[in-house]
């Protein structure tokens, strides 16, 4: 991946970052934990793979090991999601009735 695209990616994660915790700190509410984790690693991982020779953790790439994170948040926030819009429909039906 070229310098450029991982300088982005940062960029982008790094913007979601902060707007998911001010959100989440606006609403009080504890299900933008999960994005604010996710979005955090994702930034520090990218961020580390601009320097070449990042630290290595047990013969991994720091970076790495910080994106098996961000997989781990994001399927814990895409569950939490989906719980969350599982529920407002059934709710929406309830009123509905």
């Amino acid at each position: 991946m070229s310098d450029w695209l991982i300088g982005a990616l940062t960029l982008v994660f790094a913007v979601h970052l902060a707007a998911f915790a001010a959100l989440g700190l606006r609403r009080r509410e504890v299900y933008y934990l999960a994005l604010v984790v996710t979005f955090g690693l994702l930034t520090a991982s990218f961020a580390l793979r601009l320097w070449e020779a990042g630290p290595v953790v047990a013969d991994r790439a720091l970076h790495q090991w910080l994106r098996y994170g961000a997989w781990a948040a994001a399927v814990i926030s895409v569950s939490w999601t989906a719980l969350r819009v599982r529920r407002r429909i059934q709710a929406g039906r309830q009123n509905c009735s």
